[in-house]
């Protein structure tokens, strides 16, 4: 048994539009590093439709449930691909099953948006974890700045040689004046307590014209529907409120943003750990073989055709992307 605990608060607002007309979705714990073995609540506001943890650990603790194994913060985060296929065979499959739910037109967006961020020339990266996405943007041409709540991210990050900044009143003070053209928050707006007030910290340090894209699980998708407490992207208790993309949206053009796009990203593997998740909670696998089954072709093939066919009825995918200007 894990005995680390943090301090919890019961939230009846909604973060995402303060409502405060809400139902309980479901009850969870951290499956994926077992930080701690405490319970915590999500919550449905009827209101806008945001999933957000009613019962959760107040802000002050919550650094408490990322552990050094943490996949973003960490340098090198290597998951063993578990199939029982020869490999040539397991990529074969794996390449259907990503036709199958139109990742190929997924990747040609997200190319596009790679030459908009090196045309910018700047990019702020959000949430950089231990940077290797600013790797890659400086190869792009790009002058890169990572920000991030953790110290050990952004020692990783000095380390790889981009700039740095800590999330503090006094980083955006002098973000203010920076004019940024370019801001990536890969999958860190659920983690938000505020996340009005910190969208808005993002608006005010952007140059006219800028691009911010944000990316972040979707509570309106097929896994969460189907799995629950087992999503995937719940990852309980790090996220704290999650968006559907209506929402978001609707949060962007309140704060100024314009030009607002959406792209929905059919991730296959997000189903696939969700469904191993379940079979953990039979007895049938162990806990830490669940990441690795996400690179099982057979299995990516058999989850493809749900994924395809739910968003085919909805339009809707496990993750999704919104590209903006100010």
């Amino acid at each position: 048994m894990n005995d680390v605990s943090v301090a919890t608060e019961r939230v009846d607002e909604c973060p995402a539009c303060s409502g405060r007309d809400a139902a309980l979705w479901s009850r969870a714990k951290d499956r994926l590093y077992r930080s701690t073995d405490q319970e915590f609540e999500y919550s449905t506001c009827n209101g806008c439709g945001s999933l957000f943890q009613s019962i959760r650990p107040i802000e002050s603790q919550v650094h408490r449930c990322y552990t050094s194994a943490y996949g973003p913060h960490a340098a090198k985060h290597d998951v063993r691909t578990l199939s029982h296929l020869p490999a040539v065979v397991n990529a074969f499959l794996d390449r259907i099953a990503r036709s199958l739910v139109g990742m190929d037109d997924f990747a040609n967006w997200m190319k596009s948006l790679d030459k908009q961020m090196a045309a910018a020339g700047d990019i702020l990266d959000f949430g950089c974890g231990s940077g290797k996405y600013l790797d890659r943007a400086r190869k792009l041409g790009c002058r890169t700045l990572g920000m991030d709540f953790s110290d050990q991210a952004l020692a990783e990050v000095a380390r790889r040689g981009h700039e740095t900044m800590d999330v503090s009143d006094a980083s955006w003070d002098k973000l203010a004046h920076r004019r940024l053209k370019f801001v990536r928050l890969n999958h860190v707006v659920e983690h938000l307590y505020r996340p009005r007030a910190t969208l808005g910290k993002v608006f005010d340090a952007m140059d006219e014209g800028g691009i911010i894209h944000i990316s972040t699980p979707n509570p309106a998708g097929p896994s969460a529907a189907r799995y629950r407490s087992a999503w995937w992207g719940l990852e309980c208790p790090r996220h704290i409120v999650l968006l559907p993309p209506a929402q978001l949206v609707k949060l962007l053009e309140s704060l100024g943003f314009r030009s607002i796009e959406v792209m929905q990203e059919p991730v296959i593997k997000d189903m696939v750990r969700s469904w191993a998740y379940t079979r953990v909670d039979r007895g049938a696998l162990s806990n830490d073989r669940v990441e690795g089954l996400a690179g099982d072709g057979l299995l990516n093939c058999a989850f493809a055709l749900r994924i395809r066919r739910f968003f085919r009825e909805s339009g809707l995918a496990d993750r999704y992307h919104v590209i903006a200007r100010k």
